[in-house]
């Protein structure tokens, strides 16, 4: 859905003011639902998150941290508000119907070592219930091999374990960058052995991405920015609602469906 025009946030919606005529916010998004929901079948396995379910039966505050590079970060072009992780806390809280609190800890350009020199700052200290850890990317792009990184990666999941603190693991993205790497493949096979040695989630945007592109729900320049490297706001939306869906499904039994009501128009 290629739609040029000004974005103007107000009261949880989205209006495009596109020449003289103006969109309601609510009649793109559940366009952009529909579009993101025929790649939930490869979102990944949920897993018990019996932390998030105790939370959730108090009705206590759930605290989530966002670990990862420019994906979780952002770039200058890109909302706040229209990120994964911003979208990701908006599901979770209408779905779990508790407060969600997501802490971005996004670092553009950060390697997977990099990210794990400041777990304990970045993450320990912060007390998370949950750690989304989206990685890897930049570790293909500026490294010839990525053995190291991906011995760091193990090495903190297994501080995590020790912590108690459950993890998900966000995979690579579909990008001209990316895919052209030769290290792509070791590293996302990395991350998907990881998630079962360890035990923990795995969200696989990879195959997300992929499965809009197959279906033609979306174009590769619908997903990824100009850059050649960068999401687009299609991408963070799809990439927060269906994560969000993983979680809240390993958390709690009957989550409640109310209309989205911020999209990306990307």
């Amino acid at each position: 859905m290629a739609v040029s025009g000004r974005v103007i946030f107000r009261n949880g919606m989205v209006r495009l003011a596109i020449g003289a005529s103006i969109l309601c916010g609510s009649a793109l998004a559940g366009m952009a639902v529909e579009r993101c929901s025929k790649a939930k079948a490869v979102a990944g396995l949920e897993k018990s998150l019996p932390v998030l379910q105790e939370k959730v039966d108090l009705g206590e505050p759930i605290r989530i941290v966002a670990l990862g590079s420019s994906s979780v970060e952002g770039t200058p072009d890109m909302p706040r508000d229209q990120l994964f992780a911003s979208v990701m806390e908006r599901e979770l809280a209408r779905q779990m119907l508790t407060p969600v609190e997501v802490v971005n800890k996004g670092k553009g350009g950060e390697t997977i070592p990099k990210m794990v020199d400041r777990i304990e700052r970045d993450v320990l200290n912060l007390k998370p219930d949950l750690v989304v850890w989206q990685l890897g990317v930049n570790d293909v792009l500026q490294m010839d091999g990525v053995d190291g990184a991906i011995a760091r990666m193990e090495a903190a999941l297994e501080t995590f374990r020790k912590a108690k603190l459950p993890v998900v693991l966000v995979d690579l993205q579909v990008s001209p960058l990316v895919d052209r790497d030769r290290d792509t493949p070791v590293m996302q096979a990395a991350i998907t052995e990881a998630g079962k040695k360890h035990g923990v989630m795995h969200f696989h945007r990879q195959a997300i991405m992929k499965r809009l592109i197959e279906t033609d729900e979306a174009k590769p320049s619908d997903l990824v920015q100009a850059d050649g490297l960068h999401m687009t706001q299609l991408a963070h939306f799809c990439t927060g609602k269906l994560l969000a869906e993983q979680i809240a499904g390993s958390s709690v039994s009957k989550p409640v469906a109310i209309s989205a009501t911020r999209i990306p128009v990307r």
